[in-house]
């Protein structure tokens, strides 16, 4: 494509060869296309290739270095050089210098075709190496020496790039020989999709706070100056039920992306904390039933974790199979049970999202998942950012656990893709969970049911565990604990402590105050919210627990929820059970900005829509077939190109009144229907953009109504 440049050129030089010089024309037309200087066979040269070796001849000691400006010399010089290299080899022929020539082409001479040999089976080597691709059953195109796939809408690109070559080509000669384009017009280079293509950084233009706060600006400007003017207008109204914001900043940021909870870990600590539990383990320890059985439930990101630390350690997809089986044997020796469970990766999850941030930006590279798949310089992240790949590696590595573990004395069971096994006879049902969290509870409420007297164990790094072992105590072992970073954690005293109720909705009211899908409200963290969940009273985990039901919301549930938000935002000493008073109340009195102030009804009532489709999950962590709600209808949005995006509000960020304000752009006074506010019976505001001698103002309409009231009294 680099010499497409010059296409003009070459073009016109071939179509004037036949008149400006015939006798090259001829001799291009008899098949004269090459020179031979030798009688060794096959060793025939190109024209340009002969005419470099007579350059060459003439490029010898005091001879062609620089090209003159003369004329006549250069004429000289060029007929004068080859008599001269003619007249230099018969001299070193006549005293035996003569270099002997070879009798035989140079590439196919021993020593040539050795090399040869030698570089072919190196490739040879190499390839099988990273697998064989014509063995490989796989029909997509990939990479066999990165096992990178390529993305299916770049395939035909790659396969068809000849046909494409000629089609441009024919292209060319229509448009700029037999059309009306000019030769030497630009040509634009086609920008064909390869294999390096795929970790291209994309860079997505957003709105930002600058922008977000024009915006605020306009709308508040509008709203003060429709309250100065007699238009009606209800300020405390405007302020308590409409952000004022395009996305509220109680729970979006401006770009409208959620804002992410990155605190859920703190809630670990409030609840041990709830129990004293780190006391008790340093006091007294709790003796074991040596005859119990003793159940793990592993989370794969565990063994992940631990078996990926170090990036360049492995070579190949092979290596980290054996080491993840040889961590998985070490954490849960002296256990007569092992669940190894793994999330299963969704194209359409509500996660994506999520995913997509941690990626920051770069577009995910799917990569083949074999024995021999070479990940020695890759990293981690970016080997597991794409979805597909993932898939297949939690399915490599639940079948691979099975076989390593096929003669082993524990019972082991996965779960990978809605299917669990086990190297034993036992069957199990299919499943629809998407998550971890919810499978490794579903899978212990089972194995629970099995052997009820079990000591159950899980091991993971994960908030949301510890909190659904919480709310599914009643159908676990009595003797169940999370093994955790911070430590050990018994889900008895938590449940305890928390108290039947309080523990049931403790999922709901996680989901409410801010987890990984569902944002968190700004400013207020999980150890505020969970101070306020204890103090409230029964009827706020009664109205929690009708969160995952089917059917409408009644609105004591909401009203309830509502109220639970407003004792978190009030000062001390103020108790304000309303969101619109409680906004005009903060407004009013401590300036609050939009984003420290509690969501308006509207962003709060499609906050509580996304907590129920996921409180619907997570209550249904006990059964395999779960029934989940459509995010369509409970907060979510689908774009033209598949993606789901929240509902931030179901109100207007203004009043209608202000969005679409009424202001008039008269030339004259404002004294005839011409004027669009005298129109629609308005008064004109400083908003409007005729003259100051406006005859439809205020100050002119308070003196006509003057005016009038006193000819009633005459």
């Amino acid at each position: 494509m680099k010499y497409k440049r010059l296409w003009p050129r070459y073009l016109a030089d071939m179509n004037e060869m036949k008149t400006k010089h015939p006798a090259t024309w001829q001799a291009l037309a008899d098949g004269n296309v090459s020179v031979t200087k030798s009688e060794i066979p096959f060793v025939s040269v190109g024209a340009d290739h002969a005419c470099e070796h007579l350059n060459r001849m003439m490029k010898v000691h005091s001879g062609l270095l620089k090209i003159s400006n003369n004329p006549n010399a250069r004429q000289r010089f060029f007929l004068a050089a080859p008599e001269m290299s003619c007249l230099s080899a018969e001299f070193r022929g006549q005293f035996g210098t003569q270099v002997n020539k070879p009798e035989i082409h140079h590439d196919v001479q021993p020593c040539a075709v050795k090399q040869e040999h030698q570089a072919v089976e190196k490739i040879r080597t190499t390839i099988l190496s990273h697998g064989n691709p014509f063995a490989a059953e796989d029909g997509q195109l990939y990479n066999f020496i990165t096992h990178a796939y390529i993305p299916h809408e770049f395939v035909p690109q790659i396969l068809n790039v000849d046909d494409t070559g000629q089609k441009l080509y024919k292209d060319y000669n229509a448009d700029r020989i037999n059309g009306d384009t000019s030769l030497w017009a630009p040509v634009k280079k086609l920008n064909n999709k390869m294999y390096t293509s795929g970790s291209k950084k994309q860079t997505v233009n957003i709105r930002d706070e600058t922008v977000d706060l024009k915006e605020t600006k306009n709308l508040y400007g509008r709203l003060m100056v429709l309250t100065r003017s007699n238009r009606d207008i209800d300020q405390k109204d405007a302020i308590g039920n409409y952000e004022f914001t395009l996305t509220p900043r109680a729970l979006f940021a401006p770009d409208g992306s959620m804002l992410p909870c990155t605190d859920k870990s703190k809630l670990i600590h409030n609840l041990k904390k709830l129990t004293n539990m780190e006391e008790r383990c340093e006091q007294t320890e709790t003796p074991t039933v040596i005859d119990s059985p003793k159940i793990a439930v592993v989370d794969r990101m565990v063994l992940v974790q631990m078996t990926t630390s170090k990036t360049g350690t492995f070579s190949t997809v092979k290596d980290v199979a054996q080491s993840f089986n040889e961590k998985l044997t070490s954490l849960t020796s002296g256990f007569d049970e092992v669940i190894l469970v793994f999330d299963t990766y969704k194209s359409d999850s509500l996660k994506e999202k999520t995913r997509e941030r941690r990626r920051q930006g770069k577009v995910p590279i799917q990569y083949q998942i074999a024995d021999d798949t070479n990940i020695k310089h890759i990293p981690l992240t970016r080997f597991l950012a794409h979805e597909k790949t993932k898939t297949d590696l939690t399915d490599y590595l639940a079948r691979t656990s099975l076989a390593f573990n096929k003669h082993s004395s524990q019972v082991v069971i996965t779960s990978a893709s809605g299917h669990t096994r086990s190297n034993r006879n036992l069957h199990f049902d299919d499943n629809n969970h998407e998550e971890a969290d919810t499978l490794m509870i579903c899978l212990a409420a089972e194995a629970s049911q099995r052997c009820p007297g079990a000591e159950l164990v899980f091991f993971t790094p994960d908030t949301d565990v510890l909190v659904l072992a919480v709310a599914h105590y009643e159908k676990l072992c009595k003797k169940t604990s999370i093994s955790m970073v911070s430590g050990m954690v018994d889900i008895e005293p938590i449940w305890t402590a928390l108290g039947k109720e309080k523990a049931q909705a403790l999922p709901i009211f996680h989901a409410f105050t801010g987890a990984d899908n569902l944002g968190k409200f700004s400013g207020i963290g999980k150890t505020k919210w969970f101070e306020q969940y204890l103090k409230a009273d029964v009827d706020l985990p009664r109205a929690l627990m009708k969160l995952p039901l089917d059917g409408d919301l009644i609105q004591e549930v909401k009203d309830e929820l509502a109220k639970f938000v407003c004792s978190r935002y009030c000062p001390k000493g103020v108790c304000i059970t309303s969101i619109p008073d409680l906004r005009w109340y903060l407004f009013c009195t401590q300036l609050a900005e939009s984003n420290k102030l509690p969501p308006t009804l509207g962003a709060l009532e499609e906050h509580i829509k996304r907590v129920r489709l996921q409180s619907r999950v997570w209550c249904q962590a006990t059964v395999m077939q779960q029934q989940p709600l459509d995010p369509l209808k409970f907060g979510y949005y689908k774009v033209a190109s598949g993606q789901m995006f929240p509902v931030t509000t179901n109100t207007l960020p203004a009043p209608q009144a202000i969005i679409e304000l009424v202001r008039c752009k008269c030339n004259t006074n404002c004294s005839t229907q011409r004027c669009s506010c005298r129109k629609n019976n308005l008064s004109c505001t400083e908003l409007c953009l005729c003259d100051t001698e406006c005859e439809n103002d205020e100050d002119c309409n308070v003196e006509n109504d003057s005016d009038g009231d006193e000819d009633n009294d005459m």
